[in-house]
C-alpha cells in the first residue's frame, strides 16, 4: 500500500514539475517584453520616418510646379496677386490726388485697368438643383404591405423575388 501511495505521489510531481515548466515558458518576462515593445517601437519609428520622406518629396514637387507657373494668373480671389486695397481716409486721398497728378497718362490707365479688373471679379453662380427622394426598395415593400397589398403582387411591381419580400415584412414585423 505504501508503494502504491509513494508512486501515485511520484506521479503527481511529475506532472506538477511539467505544468510549472509549460507555464513558466508560456510566460513571457519583462526583459523579452520590454525588448519586444523596443521593436514595436523601431519599426514604428521607422514607418513614420518613411511617411516623412514620402510627404518632403510631395511637397518638393508641389513647390517646383508652383514655381515653374508663376505667370500664370488664376480667377480666384485668393490667389490674385493684387491684395484688396484697403479705403483711403481722406489724408491719403489728398495725397494719392497730388502724386497722381505727376503720373503720365499710360500710367494712370494701367492702374485703373488693374483696378477694374481686379474688381470685376464676381465669384461663380450656384445653380439650384431640386433634390429628389426615392424611397429604398424596403421602403417601398413595407409601404405596400402597409396599403394591404399581397407579397406577389408588391414583388410584381417591384420586380423583386416573392422571397425577398417576405424576408422584408418578416424581419420588419420581428423588430416590431
Amino acid at each position: 500500500m505504501i508503494y502504491l501511495l509513494l508512486f501515485i505521489s511520484f506521479i503527481i510531481h511529475i506532472i506538477t514539475f511539467i505544468y510549472i515548466k509549460t507555464v513558466r515558458n508560456g510566460t513571457i518576462t519583462a526583459e523579452e517584453m520590454s525588448q519586444q515593445q523596443e521593436e514595436q517601437r523601431k519599426e514604428i519609428q521607422e514607418l513614420l520616418a518613411v511617411y516623412l520622406v514620402e510627404i518632403r518629396e510631395e511637397n518638393d514637387k508641389l513647390i517646383e510646379v508652383l514655381e515653374d507657373k508663376p505667370n500664370q494668373k488664376t480667377k480666384h480671389p485668393l490667389y490674385t496677386q493684387n491684395k484688396t486695397e484697403e479705403k483711403p481716409s481722406a489724408s491719403q486721398d489728398t495725397n494719392r490726388e497730388d502724386s497722381s497728378s505727376f503720373l503720365s497718362k499710360e500710367e494712370s490707365q494701367k492702374s485703373a485697368n488693374q483696378k477694374s479688373a481686379t474688381n470685376d471679379y464676381q465669384p461663380p453662380s450656384i445653380e439650384q438643383v431640386e433634390d429628389t427622394f426615392v424611397p429604398s426598395l424596403s421602403a417601398q415593400v413595407l409601404s405596400l404591405y402597409s396599403k394591404g397589398e399581397s407579397i406577389e403582387s408588391i414583388a410584381r411591381k417591384l420586380d423583386c423575388g416573392k422571397t425577398e419580400v417576405e424576408l422584408m415584412v418578416k424581419f420588419q414585423q420581428k423588430n416590431m
